[in-house]
């Protein structure tokens, strides 16, 4: 596949700006294993200038049996600034168990890093391993959800005002298919 898109991050520009955006997909006849290679690339606004952004994300599914599955998606993104090209990166793994049609577990393993603030948000990297858990009845899916956020340096804010490394979060999510 092949498409043109605004750049990311923006579902409306102004810019005539555009994305260049490309899969390719491939798997097994049975569909046990699955591979995806996805790019995206082309000039976006930043901050101070127009940069030049190169990403490219790997997707391996791998259905073990019919109750275990393991996922990973890795991705890079490359961008070029005033002629200072800098990257993040993330990888992760999910390993998905579900001993009914009712009730599945996922756990999820990740690693971000943007150890030269390329987003300009974190200026770091963290490691965050999520515990979910899917509720099924009919049509309705619940999903409570644990986090834990672990980053190399003070990322995250005590109640004190104190930085500290880790912070743990829950959530309760619920989806309706029509």
């Amino acid at each position: 596949m092949v498409g043109v898109a605004n750049p990311t991050d923006f579902s409306t520009t102004t810019s005539s700006t555009k994305f260049l955006i490309a899969q390719f997909s491939t798997g097994t006849k049975n569909d046990k294993l699955k591979a995806f290679l996805n790019y995206q690339g082309g000039s976006a606004p930043s901050s101070s200038a127009t940069a030049s952004v190169t990403q490219v994300d790997l997707v391996l599914q791998a259905v073990l049996s019919s109750k275990f599955g393991i996922n990973y998606d890795g991705t890079i993104q490359s961008r070029k600034v005033a002629g200072t090209t800098n990257s993040w990166s993330s990888n992760a793994i999910y390993l998905n168990y579900d001993p009914t049609a009712k009730f599945g577990l996922t756990l999820r393993g990740e690693y971000f890093s943007d150890t030269k603030n390329v987003l300009g948000v974190i200026n770091t990297s963290i490691f965050v391993p999520t515990l979910s858990a899917n509720f099924k009845v009919e049509n309705l899916t619940i999903i409570p959800e644990i986090r834990l956020d672990n980053a190399k340096d003070n990322l995250f804010l005590k109640n004190d005002g104190t930085g500290t490394k880790s912070t743990a979060s829950f959530i309760l999510a619920a989806t309706y298919k029509f």
